[in-house]
């Protein structure tokens, strides 16, 4: 047998009573002045807090509160959630978390198959139990405040309440993710909860002076020792207001600002923590546990000075069952040896020990076992057995981890047997979230995994099929499940699959699922500020996809909180300001984000020189606008390129007012150079242009080079120095050579071309507000036909140099960009970049764009 960590089982009867309770009180009694908690600015002394928890208590129990009766308690996070929960011990009963912002249809179903005695909640939650007929307590209502009032202030003694709590009676139900569809309530008794909290004082040794971070929702079982064990050893608890556990620089500021030496969280949370102020992390006691630590995680927060404990515990065993205090990052998947009075079994298929070093499912006896699940005998049974290895009436759980025995005795972390996962803490059975996706009428089959396809950033993604004659949307089946489940069981993503994969002998191929492809709306159409630009760089970087638009949200696209704290960290570090995760929570497109944080609004998008990026410690980019007149899509090179590069766009003059247009390449180049010399007043330059623009960067190039200046990069993108335009058709052959540029077949058309065949191209037509302006069909257009009419007259001068030719697949109806056409009007290298795109995907491909970029900044650094 394989039985780690035997302390020396105590040996009581389940009729002994409880001792939790006096515990707690005497700890009280001890240091009555000492601060217990404080929250939010308030701080309360441990007299303070027993004296209103004994109130409450004697409240309750005019509800008939007692032994093994619940009590719901909805409140949000607060000194009066704390000062509750000791209350409902107090009065011998047991509590049942509930938390407001899970569905209320899940909320209602806990409530029905408990059926406690009273509700406790606030005004602020709007909770109530009457429709259920469960009486309910406003803790925050007046009346509440005069009852209490009346209520002596010392502790309970036996004969006050409902009758004995005893070793065995309920402390709390807690319910947890359910294989079969339901979550289901563990039953922990007193004495498990009473054994965790003299176990980890076993093993930290808190006291007076001691400060310990509550940060977990109630309603997750590793709130049990945030919330009680300060209470327990005289220490005090530093609650944590509401959002603050998913928001890291709060966090680390109440960290630092209140002296917590000691706290307790998920891996994941520990990343967010190290990624964003990792000074905060040095010297802080860190508990890790509810889910796998990784050796990266490790050797980042050892290399930080912190003590490492990790901890190990299904929600059946109360919390922890095993600790160990992590010395080298290699052992981040050793979960260490039993707490006190806990039996660790290491068991093969026939419930016989292993040998050291082989796997096995581990199994837990001991005073931490729970006394089952709520209304489910079958369900405890199957996973509560008869210890074969203790007392004839003893139970182990069956925990469904695969571990292994190490050599010197302590227990290592290989894995599960089933389909149930932690994730960010919480268990999630797999089981229940396709249970629940099944519901949904236009899905057929579900199934559900969890994916990290980039290292540390683990994910929820649905997998689904059609029911027959249904076509299911991916955001319809989120928000679908999002009423009927928690946020932490709620899938980032879903993909529709026409058939699920299977394994040769018919079952589900989980290695074959895809992987999530997320689609964004990056195509930027109107003119985006700084900020924003910036914006859509970062959130590129941190997401891992190729560009970002303005109105992509940073969820929909698959971040998660470890990813937020990425984003959190570059953008302090790039547009120097604090991103609160709330705020991205709230505002989580790049547009929203951006005004929320610099206030930032956008200037006239029709100014000739349009800064895009100014930032930076490069020589600018200066780029030529296209026949459309505006240099806004440049703005999705520019995310390519990063922050590092300024880049600024030059406009049509025609969106302006001149007293004299300028209507020849000639003078527009002239007075680009002006503007530009006004940003960079000596060279080297670097200079570059799509189709339209590539001429007029040619034109700006060669004026510059009159002027004594030196071209260091010169960019032209698939276009030709020359157009031929018949002087019979006017308009008309310049409106077909619009359509040709674009892709369209003149010939297509059977009658007179009008502005409205031409203005369906224009991305300005449809994006953007005007302000009085003439109409953006007849101001694109005529834009067009000045700059064609310019290009048709214009005589290009001749380049010193190297002019690197960007050349694009043939166009069916217009002609290929060539080196043999450019050759006359270059005295230099002409270097040709073929690539496999369309004319339009030279500025709007991903793929492109990395390709155009890479070949840019070569050059730029030889």
């Amino acid at each position: 047998m394989a039985d780690l960590g035997v302390l020396g089982r105590q040996t009581v009867t389940e009729r002994e009573p409880a001792t939790l309770v006096k515990a707690l009180e005497e700890q009280a009694d001890s240091v009555p002045a000492e601060v217990a908690l404080e929250f939010d600015g308030e701080e309360l002394s441990y007299r303070q807090v027993h004296e209103r928890a004994n109130k409450l208590a004697r409240h309750l129990v005019t509800y008939g509160v007692g032994p093994d009766r619940l009590v719901a308690v909805m409140l949000p996070r607060s000194a009066d959630l704390l000062v509750t929960l000791l209350a409902v011990l107090k009065a011998g009963g047991a509590y049942l978390p509930l938390d407001a912002e899970h569905p209320a249809e899940r909320t209602a179903f806990m409530l029905a198959e408990a059926q406690p005695v009273v509700l406790v909640t606030a005004a602020k939650t709007a909770a109530s139990g009457a429709e259920l007929g469960i009486p309910t307590i406003v803790l925050d209502a007046p009346e509440t405040a005069e009852t209490l009032s009346v209520y002596p202030v010392g502790h309970l003694d036996d004969g006050e309440r409902n009758g004995t709590p005893l070793r065995e009676s309920l402390a709390y139900v807690i319910y947890t993710s359910g294989s079969t569809g339901t979550p289901k309530g563990v039953e922990i008794p007193l004495r498990a909860m009473h054994n965790l909290l003299l176990a980890m004082q076993d093993r930290l040794s808190l006291g007076p002076g001691d400060r310990m971070l509550s940060v977990t929702t109630a309603t997750f079982d590793m709130s049990v020792p945030e919330l009680f064990l300060p209470f327990f050893t005289g220490a005090r608890a530093v609650v944590a207001p509401m959002g603050t556990g998913q928001d890291p620089q709060q966090l680390a500021n109440l960290i630092e600002q209140r002296a917590v030496s000691t706290a307790q969280a998920t891996p994941t949370h520990w990343h967010m923590l190290a990624t964003v102020s990792p000074d905060v992390v040095r010297g802080l006691r860190v508990l890790v546990g509810g889910e796998a630590l990784s050796d990266k995680l490790a050797a980042t927060l050892l290399g930080l000075g912190a003590e490492v404990i990790q901890w190990y515990g299904p929600t059946e065993t109360t919390v922890w069952s095993t600790a160990h205090t992590v010395t080298r990052a290699e052992d981040a998947a050793v979960i260490g040896t039993a707490l006190r009075n806990t039996r660790l079994h290491v068991l093969d298929a026939n419930l016989a020990p292993v040998s050291v070093g082989v796997e096995g499912e581990l199994f837990i006896s001991g005073d931490g076992v729970a006394r089952g699940y709520l209304n489910r005998p079958e369900l405890t049974e199957e996973r509560f057995l008869p210890d074969a290895f203790g007392s004839p009436d003893a139970k182990m759980y069956r925990t469904g981890d695969i571990v292994r025995v190490r050599a010197d005795g302590t227990l290592e972390y290989v894995g599960r047997s089933d389909n149930q996962v932690k994730l960010h803490g919480f268990r999630v059975e797999l089981g229940e979230v396709e249970a629940t996706i099944e519901l949904s009428e236009n899905v057929a089959r579900a199934v559900a995994a969890v994916r990290e396809d980039r290292p540390g950033d683990r994910r929820l993604v649905a997998y689904v099929t059609a029911a027959p004659g249904r076509e299911p949307n991916a955001h319809g089946i989120l928000e679908f499940v999002a009423e009927k489940l928690p946020l932490y069981m709620v899938p980032t993503a879903v993909v529709v699959l026409p058939e699920l994969p299977l394994t040769p002998n018919g079952k589900l191929d989980r290695r074959a699922l895809p992987a999530p492809v997320l689609e964004n709306a990056a195509m930027i159409h109107n003119h985006l500020t700084e900020s924003e630009l910036l914006l859509t760089c970062l959130f590129a970087e941190v997401l891992g996809v190729p560009q970002v638009g303005p109105h992509d949200s940073f969820f929909d696209l698959g971040g998660s909180s470890v990813l937020a704290a990425r984003l959190i960290k570059l953008v302090r570090t790039a547009m120097d300001v604090d991103l609160p995760i709330r705020l991205l929570v709230e505002h989580p497109t790049v547009a929203a984000l951006s005004r929320q944080l610099t206030g930032e609004e956008p200037q006239d998008s029709f100014d000739v020189l349009l800064p895009l990026i100014v930032r930076g410690d490069r020589r600018p980019l200066f780029c030529m606008r296209h026949l459309a007149g505006t240099a806004w899509s440049y703005g999705v090179l520019a995310q390519h390129f990063g922050p590092d590069y300024p880049i600024y766009g030059l406009q049509s003059h025609t969106f302006q007012e001149l007293d004299t247009p300028l209507t020849s390449i000639s003078a527009i180049a002239a007075d680009y150079v002006r503007l530009i010399r006004g940003v960079q007043p000596e060279g080297p330059y670097r200079v570059l242009g799509w189709s339209f623009g590539g001429i007029l960067a040619h034109a700006v190039a060669v004026e510059l080079q009159e002027q004594g200046q030196e071209i260091e990069f010169l960019g032209v993108f698939n276009t030709n120095p020359l157009i031929s335009v018949k002087e019979d058709r006017g308009e008309q052959e310049l409106m077909a050579l619009i359509l040709m540029i674009h892709g369209v077949n003149p010939a297509d058309y059977d009658r007179p071309l009008t502005y409205d065949d031409i203005a369906e191209f224009a991305d300005m037509a449809t994006n953007y507000a005007w302000q009085g302006r003439r109409s953006a069909a007849e101001t694109f257009v005529d834009t067009m036909l000045t700059d064609l009419t310019a290009w048709k007259d214009h005589k290009p001068g001749t380049l010193r140099g190297a002019l690197h030719l960007f050349v694009a697949e043939p166009n069916p109806v217009a002609d290929s960009a060539s080196a043999r056409e450019w050759s006359p009007y270059v005295v230099g290298e002409i270097i040709e970049h073929e690539l496999a795109c369309t004319h339009d995907e030279l500025l709007s491909n991903p793929r492109v764009l990395k390709e155009i970029v890479a070949v840019v900044t070569d050059n730029l650094d030889d």
